[in-house]
């Protein structure tokens, strides 16, 4: 069996993503992987929700601004601090496929995601992330469940 060395981790900074995370660092910290910790702003509002053009602009930019720094925070220090080389990213999107996109195009080996994100009127309007990423994802994907 090949070793998994280019490792994507999925963050919604929910405590859910936080361990599948440590999970992740703990299963291959000692391969030399490399770890991309991805966190995807939704560019897009829910159908039938309207905000003046300019508004939604801001508020995408200020998200993005947020997630970048929260990021950074989300990320326990020792795995920062680590010889692993740790990539945190945010990106904008739709976050299945923006996931699936980033993995393709870093050619990464593994998508690790946590079980748990989005929950009732939002996982109604927007499906589920997880779901869609295992069905559509070409690489193998690691669901920490708890």
């Amino acid at each position: 069996m090949a070793k998994v060395r280019k490792i994507l981790v999925a963050i919604d900074f929910g405590e859910n993503s936080k361990r599948s995370l440590n999970y992740a660092y703990e299963l291959f910290k000692d391969c030399g992987a490399e770890f991309h910790v991805v966190h995807v702003v939704r560019d897009k509002l829910p159908e039938g929700s309207y905000i003046p053009h300019r508004s939604v602009e801001n508020m995408l930019k200020d998200a993005l601004e947020l997630a970048t720094k929260e990021l950074q925070k989300f990320i326990p220090r020792k795995i920062l601090a680590s010889d692993e080389k740790v990539y945190p990213t945010v990106l904008k999107g739709q976050p299945y496929s923006v996931l699936i996109d980033y993995a393709q195009e870093k050619k990464l080996e593994l998508l690790v995601m946590g079980s748990q994100g989005t929950r009732g009127v939002e996982k109604m309007l927007l499906g589920n992330v997880t779901d869609k990423v295992i069905r559509k994802s070409p690489i193998p994907v690691l669901v920490y469940k708890d």
